[in-house]
């Protein structure tokens, strides 16, 4: 089975646009710090651009890769303060030039104004589990999985393949709040090891820009992995052809489930960020 992000985009949309209209915020707007010249930055900063925009809100996209760190500070606080904001987002990964003052910049936005959940307050607030907010990659992968009643994790195996602090991390919180046991690997597991895990788990993700680290050579047989769901979070590109972790054509056939990349982690993503300000309002 192909899991297909669309309906899940679809639903949460119109759940949010309704409760922007209904809570009286249709035309506010959220301020969007882009710190880099990273590509895939810039289209995911579109891609909240367009969806702020179906639901009645105006994203203002601040481009300061070039600016001083003190014109950022102050920037981000006269958006704290102003009414008519009714979030702050830094996009990650932030440029060279500012990467030093990456932990300045994120503290000091208002933790209340935080819908990335990126301050270190709201981060331990999601850590020891004092709200129920996850941080949005986690959170579309846990969603699309509900989504088709997949989400069954308790007592079971999970493998995350990749050890960002963006998306493992994160994700592998997230999954043991599901009790689940959270095996790791990363793009120097080596293949037997790597194998060993997947045919001991249920459930696959993998965020590692290695092309097909996840192929057809580390199954056994074509039945081996029949009963598995498998979350191909991230792709990178060779000469600007795209690729991505998991052979997906490959392995369709022989699995249970299989996320497509690219197609749902850029739409779940912000589809999944722009619903948390329905829980982030009732805090």
């Amino acid at each position: 089975m192909l899991i297909k992000a669309k309906p899940l985009v679809e639903h949460l949309r119109k759940k949010t646009k309704k409760w922007v209209l209904d809570s009286g915020n249709k035309g506010r707007y959220v301020a969007i710090f882009l710190l880099s010249d990273n590509i895939a930055s810039e289209k995911y900063v579109s891609l909240k651009a367009a969806y702020a925009k179906k639901i009645w809100l105006y994203a203002d996209i601040i481009f300061a890769k070039n600016w001083d760190v003190q014109d950022i500070l102050e920037k981000i606080v006269q958006c704290n303060s102003d009414i008519a904001c009714l979030w702050v987002m830094v996009q990650l990964p932030i440029g060279e030039k500012l990467k030093e003052h990456q932990k300045t910049i994120l503290e000091s936005i208002d933790p209340k104004k935080d819908i990335d959940w990126l301050t270190s307050k709201n981060f331990w607030n999601v850590w020891f589990w004092y709200h129920d907010i996850l941080w949005a990659t986690p959170q579309s992968a846990l969603a699309l999985l509900d989504w088709y009643d997949l989400w069954d994790m308790e007592g079971k195996y999970v493998t995350i393949i990749g050890q960002s602090n963006l998306i493992w991390k994160r994700l592998a919180v997230a999954c043991m709040y599901r009790r689940a046991t959270v095996l790791s690997a990363n793009s120097r597991t080596s293949t037997w090891r790597l194998a060993q895990m997947i045919d001991m788990s249920e459930i696959i993700f993998s965020a590692t820009w290695v092309k097909h680290i996840v192929s057809k050579d580390l199954m056994k047989d074509d039945s081996a992995w029949i009963n598995k769901v498998f979350v191909d979070i991230w792709w990178g590109s060779d000469d600007e052809w795209p690729h991505w972790d998991m052979d997906r054509k490959i392995l369709e056939d022989n699995v249970k489930a299989i996320t497509p990349v690219p197609g749902w982690v850029g739409p779940a993503t912000v589809a999944s960020l722009f619903h948390n300000i329905i829980r982030l309002s009732e805090i």
